[in-house]
């Protein structure tokens, strides 16, 4: 079943998130995210791409409700999805833009990271990675990307303790690059998507290429392979934890 939802609006798709309530990523969706991004980079029609959620969400990362039953065969197949779905959008040849319509934590903020500008609704929404509150390792695709977004400090921050910061604590951050009202929020992404599509885009993906050259290569290398946590991924530690989550008992 399809979890995305895909608009063109002439040479810009708005592509849209569709798994509620929060957009939590399953392997269907993350390897729906990869085939997307790979489609549409390739497809030589569309010069922009805006990634948005549905709902009150952006994407609220794993779906933990899953995590605690996960045996070897779908953890190896979840990380091999996100490090793909990382990458295709890390390395999306056209511009991408990140509407952000709510809360976007964990792999959400990963897949956020993933895209060249970030604008935030002005709503009440948790932004951030807490894979350490749940003992999860980041996918070789995602600690790349959040090294190589993320300022050193901000990045020791988050990654290190987890916490979660609202939209404005984001942009000071540069976490986001924008703020705006929420029922300007898709305008203003097309906005910013359309100018950007104008660009020569031949010479915008190189540039890109150039700029993200160390973490894509590495990102290639582990998606052609093996993530080194794969077997070893989603420890009984990380099963308890996701369990004790979603019990209310700690996040």
């Amino acid at each position: 079943m399809q979890q995305i939802r895909i608009e063109h609006r002439g040479a810009v798709a708005l592509v849209t998130l569709a798994r509620p309530p929060a957009n939590a990523m399953d392997i269907a969706l993350t390897d729906e995210i990869a085939d997307v991004f790979d489609r549409l980079g390739k497809d030589g029609q569309t010069r922009a791409v805006v990634l948005t959620g549905s709902g009150k969400a952006f994407c609220a990362g794993l779906d933990l409700k899953q995590v605690p039953g996960f045996g070897d065969a779908d953890q190896r197949a979840l990380l091999r999805a996100l490090n793909r779905a990382f990458l295709a959008v890390y390395d999306c040849p056209v511009p991408v833009i990140a509407a952000l319509n709510g809360h976007t934590i964990a792999g959400g903020l990963v897949l956020a990271l993933c895209c060249d500008w970030r604008i935030a609704a002005r709503v009440p929404m948790l932004v951030g990675v807490t894979e350490v509150r749940v003992g999860i390792p980041y996918p070789l695709a995602g600690i790349e990307v959040v090294r190589a977004e993320l300022s050193p400090p901000v990045a020791r921050e988050f990654v290190l303790f987890g916490q979660n910061v609202d939209a404005e604590a984001a942009l000071r951050d540069r976490v986001v690059d924008a703020l705006v009202e929420p029922a300007e929020l898709e305008a203003a992404a097309l906005k910013k998507a359309t100018e950007m599509a104008a660009l020569p885009l031949e010479g915008f993906a190189k540039i890109k290429r150039q700029l993200r050259a160390q973490a894509l290569e590495r990102m290639r290398a582990v998606v052609s392979g093996e993530d080194p946590y794969a077997g070893n991924w989603l420890s009984d530690e990380t099963k308890a934890a996701a369990a004790a989550i979603l019990a209310g008992g700690r996040g």
